[in-house]
Order: structure tokens, then sequence, then C-alpha cells
């Protein structure tokens, strides 16, 4: 394409700006830029500009949205006679938008502007504006091409390293910094609760909904996140630690919300045709806290000749011998035993809340000799990079070694910074933390007996998970920390022994 002149004669124009969000408005394109440069051009040639469209969207994509309205407006309007763009490659980076503006300029007498290079392309233009348009199309498709498969690339071995790209999901944010996701720990606690009602094969998607808005789940925006997102989170791998790239499972660097064994169980709910909770219009309280040993379907309740309440298997998948019906009476003194494993001595507590707290002051002293150490490192860094500055302003090293070692010491001055935080932001909430847990255990029991059939219920998906019943014999998978209790007595002697040996060399 070459510089020409025309008579305008004070003509209608529209004006498109555009960047694209990879190219985060890089100096030269930015919107801002190409608007003046495109105003100031069109009072310079005596062009009245009537449209004007200001959009973020890559140019290589068929389905521009904002682009299709400009090439609508402008062939609805035939009083319009002039297109502004910036370069070339502002305006399309794809076959088919070359093709629609080329329609433009042949079947509706349209002419394009090129406001940075002062090119023009009309239907008056030779066969060698036309060759040099086709040209620079097809070079502007190739750059974006390498762009996006570059990209792809980079993406790939990044998500091969267990980096996982893209907006964190709810229960997790973006850090900027170390380019992992990171546990929100204000939402984080509401996913693992969200997993552990499903687990109980108690609770519908609807009914997680309703129950975590009341308890307080919100979206970033503030919303009550949607049944079809709870969906969505429940199968979700990120949360037990592994994430899904072009079809493959990859094991995430990122740190887990969730255990595997709680993911699997859920998905066995999910996939289970009687997943839904059974609705009845009588008050089975233990209904969906234990599963059938024999056959993993539900124990559920039933209310016999207008007056007893038994608990059995719910037999989705067939009757078998072992099974047992066992009144409403029965049911929660099956349980008794496990709430008591959890419960602990004063002089057991007594004795961990010691340890913890004799333990904790070596963790302190590593922080703090940590801390201390990474801080000298970053002020050597610092100085470093400062004196990289001076070589190149000096002209003692060359601009590539220049970018590769500031490259290396901002990379090390990140992950430091990291460290920091962590470092800095881990209080010390070991001991205040196992206060309340052992003070909640040593009475726990006692509440247990004393609370409605409800409460009970209540407590044991709160102490434990795949309650599995056979017969009259309930066993459990104890949850954290309760698990930590209730082998506590077994290994207390080799505890207490490894105790007394470290304080005895200290």
């Amino acid at each position: 394409m070459t510089q020409k002149s025309f008579n305008s004669k004070n003509s209608k124009a529209l004006l498109y700006v555009r960047v694209s969000s990879e190219e985060q408005e890089k100096d030269g394109f930015s919107l801002d830029a190409q608007e003046k440069l495109g105003r100031e051009y069109a009072k310079k040639h005596n062009l009245t500009i009537v449209k004007f469209w200001k959009v973020s969207e890559s140019a290589w994509r068929n389905n521009r949205k904002q682009f299709q309205n400009m090439i609508d407006y402008a062939q609805r309007h035939t009083d319009v006679e002039h297109i502004i763009f910036d370069v070339l490659d502002r305006m399309t980076r794809n076959d088919f938008d070359k093709m629609r503006i080329t329609n433009l300029i042949k079947n509706h007498s349209k002419i394009i502007h090129f406001s940075r290079t002062n090119k023009i392309l009309d239907k008056d233009s030779d066969s060698s504006d036309v060759f040099m348009f086709d040209i620079e199309v097809a070079v502007a498709k190739k750059m974006s091409e390498d762009i996006s498969r570059k990209a792809s690339m980079g993406m790939q071995e990044k998500a091969s390293q267990g980096f996982f790209s893209g907006t964190a999901p709810i229960g997790y944010l973006n850090n900027t910094t170390t380019k992992l996701i990171v546990i929100d720990t204000e939402r984080a606690p509401f996913i693992k609760r969200a997993f552990e009602l499903k687990a109980s094969g108690n609770y519908s998607n609807q009914s997680l909904v309703d129950l975590l808005y009341r308890e307080g789940l919100r979206t970033r925006r503030g919303n009550p996140v949607k049944k079809s997102s709870i969906s969505r989170l429940l199968n979700n791998h990120i949360y037990y630690g592994s994430f899904h790239w072009k079809g493959q499972l990859l094991e995430g660097k990122h740190e887990p919300i969730i255990s595997k064994q709680l993911f699997d169980s859920v998905q066995k709910i999910l996939s289970s045709k009687g997943n839904r909770p059974m609705k009845t219009k009588h008050n089975f309280p233990f209904q969906g806290v234990a599963r059938c040993g024999e056959c993993g379907c539900t124990i559920l309740g039933e209310f016999r000749k207008g007056k007893y309440t038994y608990y059995h298997c719910g037999f989705s998948k067939g009757r078998h011998e072992s099974n047992k019906y066992i009144t409403s009476k029965k049911m929660p003194l099956l349980f008794e035993d496990i709430v008591a494993k959890v419960a602990i001595s004063d002089e057991l507590s007594s004795w961990v809340i010691d340890s913890i707290a004799y333990h904790q002051t070596g963790e302190q002293n590593y922080r703090k000799e940590r801390n201390a150490s990474l801080n000298k490192e970053q002020g050597k860094l610092q100085k470093r990079r400062s004196n990289l500055y001076d070589k190149l302003l000096d002209n003692d090293i060359d601009n590539d070694m220049f970018k590769d070692k500031e490259q290396e010491i901002k990379e090390r001055l990140a992950t430091i910074n990291y460290e920091l935080e962590q470092i800095n932001t881990s209080g010390n909430n070991a001991i205040r933390h196992a206060k309340k847990l052992l003070e909640l255990c040593k009475g726990l029991y006692d509440v247990y007996l004393s609370v409605d059939d409800k409460k009970k219920a209540q407590l044991l998906r709160i102490i434990g998970s795949n309650y599995s019943l056979v017969g009259t014999t309930v066993s459990v998978t104890y949850n954290k920390p309760f698990n930590f209790l209730v082998n506590l007595p077994d290994s207390i002697i080799k505890l207490r022994w490894q105790d007394l040996n470290l304080r005895q060399a200290d």
C-alpha cells in the first residue's frame, strides 16, 4: 500500500481502535494513543468522526462482536465513506475479517485509512497496493499464530510442572508473585464443608446451596453460589491437589483443601442412582449418617404401625441376610463408643499442651533465624541489582547479559519475598487451637449424652465420616484432628519418651 492524497471535504468517518488482552496495551498501541492519533489524522484530512469504537478483543478470532458491529454500521450508512484504523494488525489478523473489509471497499465504496502509516486503500488502489495488503494480513496472521503457539507451549510446560493456569476457583486465590494458587482462608472452610456434607449422603446440591449461604458463603462479588457452581465444585479435582489440563489429570503444587479420600467418597455419592436424600414426612435424625457395611446403601429411617421408628439398610441393591432393624432408642447407643474414644483425660490434655508449647519454642527460633537469613540475602540481591544498573549505564555489560542477570535476581527476590510472607504471616496459633480442641473433646462425650438425636447426628458428622453399619456394629473414619486424638493413647508412651530425651538433650 502506498501513501496518497484524497479530497475529503468534511466527509464522515468511523474510527476503530483495538488492543488484545494478550498484548496488555503495549506502549504505542494503547487505546488512548490510537484514539489520539486517529483523531489527529481525521482533523488533518478534514474527516468528521461520527462513530467511534474503542475495544479490547483478539484480532485473530472470527467471532469479533465489536468488529462485526462496525462492519454492519458501515454497510447500513452509505453516507459514511471512510474508516480509520491505527495500523493493519489493529484491524485484522485473520482472512475472514480481511474478506469483510475487501467487501466494504469493493461493494460499498468505503475508503480504509491507517493513521499511523498514513496509508489508504480504496477501490481505485492498484494491484501492487492490494498485493501488499494481502501480504501484511498474512504476516499479521503468522505473527498471531506464533504468539498463540508459544503461549500454549509455555502454559503446557507450566502445567506439567504443577502450576495451575487461569483464574483460581472459589476457595483459592491467584498469587501473582509465585504464580501459584493459594488457599482463600475465608472461603476454603466452606468448600471443605460442602464436600463433607455431600459425602454424608444426606444433602442435595440445592440443600447445600441454601445451607452454605445461610452460613456465610458468598462469591467474590458477594452473591450466593449457584447450584450449577456447587455441582462443578464437587467434581473439581483441584480441591485435593490435582487439576485437568488438555485431557490430562496432573498433580498440582498448590495446597489441597480436602483429602483424595473425601473427594472419592463424594464421587461415589454423585455416581450412585440413589444419591438424592429421601424425602419423608417423618423426622429421622440418623438417616444418612451411616451406610450399610454389606452393600454400601444408605441407612434409612422408617415409621411403622404409626408409632415405631426403625433404622435399616435402604436395600436399593437388593435385600440381604445380615439385615437388622434398629429401633430409634438403640440407634444413638451404637455410636457412644465412637464418641467416647475422642475424649481424653485432664492429665493427658495438660501434657499435650505442654509438649506443643515446648516444640513451638524451637519452631519460633527457626522462623526468627530464617527471617534474618532471608532479609540478609534480600539486601545483598538488591545491592547487586543496583550495581548491575550501574554497569549497564557505564557500558561495562551488554544488554543481553544485563537482562539475564536481572531476571535471575528478580526470580530469587520473588521467592524470598514469598517465603518471608509465609514466615511472617504464620502466627503462633498451635497452642490456642490445641487448647480449644482439647477443651471441646474433654466434654464431648457428656454433650453427646445430653443432647437430642438431631444434635447427636450433627456431632457424629463433625467427628467422623464413612460410618459403616454391619448388624449392630459401627466402624468410622475419624475426621481431622479427631483421628489424632483417637490414636494418641496408643502412642503416648513413645511420644513422652521422645519428648523426655529431647528435653534432656537441651
